[in-house]
């Protein structure tokens, strides 16, 4: 039994990718009002990214949806900033569940779109064009 869980306790934990080391490998920022400003300066969408680490799910959205190749050439017109759920941001991006993505208007910092949980590329794609189809109508 002891085998089973530490076993168990490995497996999970192998999972576990930091904010600081999805930042990284993705190309994000790393803090919000730092994606924010930017954002506002180049008149682009911003994409908020709340992780948790050890988080499987969490870990397939960085290595297999963001870090697709039909994704990263998508987010080239957005600011894109990943956290850790404990980290500070705007208390209206609240994350109950993780990961959870924020499409966000950074005028007003209204979010325009949201998703909780892992999702595939092919899905991140539609909600990426749909966002950007709002923020244009503006």
């Amino acid at each position: 039994m002891k085998a089973l869980i530490i076993l168990l306790f490995f497996v999970y934990t192998s999972f576990a990718i930091s904010s600081a080391d999805a930042a990284f490998v993705l190309g994000f920022h790393e803090e919000y009002p730092t994606a924010l400003t930017q954002a506002k300066k180049e008149k682009k969408l911003l994409m908020l990214v709340i992780i948790q680490d050890p988080c499987p799910y969490s870990e397939r959205l960085v290595y297999n949806t963001l870090s697709d190749p039909k994704v990263v050439e998508a987010l080239k017109g957005i600011v894109s900033v990943i956290v850790d759920r404990r980290a500070l941001f705007p208390p209206q991006f609240k994350a109950e569940f993780v990961p959870m993505t924020f499409i966000i208007d950074p005028d007003n910092e209204e979010g325009i779109g949201e998703r909780m949980g892992y999702i595939s590329a092919e899905e991140f794609l539609v909600d990426i064009k749909e966002a950007y189809l709002l923020y244009k109508k503006k």
